[in-house]
């Protein structure tokens, strides 16, 4: 409710999309983002047809995220 005026709309991604979205960030862009500073690219990449042409704006944030996970889930 408190969010009503504000957003549009909520796009849910599974935990596979955001791991790739971290890959993609990582690899491509030289960023490193904690899993939930990846939603939105994660968001992007699973529903391509949905936001073809638009004008989106997705924050990426967050370096929290430790070595292990980095090593796990990144470089995997």
């Amino acid at each position: 409710a408190d969010m009503e005026g504000t957003v549009d709309d909520v796009a849910l991604v599974d935990d596979e999309a955001i791991i790739e979205a971290m890959r993609l960030l990582f690899f491509k862009a030289g960023l490193v983002s904690e899993p939930s500073g990846a939603a939105a690219i994660a968001a992007l990449l699973t529903d391509r047809e949905r936001f073809k042409g638009a004008r989106v704006a997705a924050v990426i944030c967050g370096g929290n995220i430790t070595e292990g996970q980095l090593k796990t889930w990144v470089m995997g």
